[in-house]
């Protein structure tokens, strides 16, 4: 009877084998094949080799990624032409998702503007003139850049804000009856005075 079991032993072990060798495709016995990522290979892969690795002028910032990359490259011991593939797509990638990037936000700034559009209706442009004069006034030319490059000038609340302090100054200065002229303060001297 034990004779038997240890018999049917091997049988198994050989099924087994032979199951493995249909998920690899591998004759039995044969040794697998590397994918030329074998860390244990004996050929050393000099860092020289990626040298001619270059990022277009539009990453440039990105060196120290493509430094890193490089001696990444050479750990896994990378061909250079391979290496030269992963670059041209990731430059490919970043292109792709730059573009991707600014489409979005021309499509946030449309939005923006015809939000503000819709609310300050049909004297859109008289207002918005309010608008950015009182944000000169008190913002300056600095903050009107802001504005301006980050986009938030087109934006329906801070174009209602500043609609709303133009007016405000408006406002007081026909109840207190002083000339306009009287009342083109900075921020700074409205809250602080004229300095001396």
């Amino acid at each position: 009877m034990f004779e038997q079991e240890s018999a049917s032993q091997p049988a198994q072990t050989d099924l087994t084998q032979t199951q493995a060798d249909e998920v690899t495709g591998r004759p039995s016995g044969e040794p697998a094949q590397t994918d030329g990522l074998n860390t244990t290979d004996k050929t050393a892969v000099n860092a020289d080799e990626y040298k001619e690795l270059q990022l277009p002028p539009q990453l440039q910032a990105c060196g120290e990624n493509l430094t890193a990359f490089k001696k990444l490259a050479a750990e896994l011991k990378l061909p250079a032409q391979t290496a030269k593939k992963l670059v041209e797509w990731e430059t490919s990638a970043a292109a792709a998702s730059a573009q991707n990037a600014r489409e979005q936000r021309a499509e946030i700034l449309q939005r923006w503007t015809d939000q503000t559009k819709e609310m300050l209706g049909a004297r859109y442009e008289q207002k918005l003139a309010y608008a950015l004069d009182a944000a000169r006034r008190f913002g300056g030319d600095e903050l009107r850049s802001l504005l301006d490059v980050t986009g938030l000038g087109s934006h329906p609340a801070v174009v209602k804000a500043f609609y709303q302090i133009s007016r405000q100054l408006a406002e007081d200065s026909s109840v207190s009856g002083r000339a306009k002229a009287e009342t083109d303060k900075t921020f700074a001297e409205a809250l602080y005075g004229k300095a001396q």
